[in-house]
C-alpha cells in the first residue's frame, strides 16, 4: 500500500472522470481510499428520502387511473348512442322532407299521399 493517499479533491476528481489511472490503482489495493470514496459517493438520507417520494406513485394511483378510464368509458358510449339516436332523428326527418331519398319512405314511386301528381294545390 503506498504511504501517500489521493487527498479528496482529487478523489472526487477521480469518481467524477475516472482519471488518473495511478489513482485508479491506489484505490484498488486501499481500503482507506475506498472508504473515503463511498463517503464522497454516498447520499445524504434527506436526498434519498426526497427522491424517494418524488419517484412513488401516490397510493391512490391506481384507483384514480381506473375511475378516470372507466368514466372517459361510459361517456364515449354516451356520447356515441346519442350521436346514433341523432342519426335516426336526422334520417327520419330527410325521409319526410325528400322521400325520394334513399330508403324512400311510403310512397317509393314519387306519387303524392292523395293521388295527385305532386303539384303545389
Amino acid at each position: 500500500m503506498n504511504a501517500r493517499h489521493p487527498n479528496r479533491r482529487r478523489l472526487q476528481r477521480w469518481l467524477d472522470t475516472g482519471e488518473p489511472r495511478r489513482v485508479s490503482n491506489h484505490i484498488e489495493s486501499c481500503a482507506h481510499c475506498q472508504e473515503i470514496l463511498e463517503e464522497l459517493s454516498a447520499l445524504d438520507e434527506d436526498i434519498v428520502a426526497d427522491l424517494q417520494a418524488a419517484t412513488t406513485p401516490p397510493a391512490d394511483l391506481r384507483e384514480r387511473t381506473h375511475g378516470a378510464v372507466d368514466g372517459r368509458l361510459r361517456d364515449e358510449a354516451a356520447l356515441g348512442a346519442f350521436l346514433d339516436l341523432f342519426t335516426i332523428g336526422w334520417d327520419v326527418v330527410r325521409c319526410v322532407v325528400d322521400p325520394e331519398t334513399e330508403g324512400g319512405g311510403p310512397h317509393d314511386d314519387g306519387s303524392a299521399a292523395d293521388g295527385s301528381e305532386g303539384g303545389a294545390s
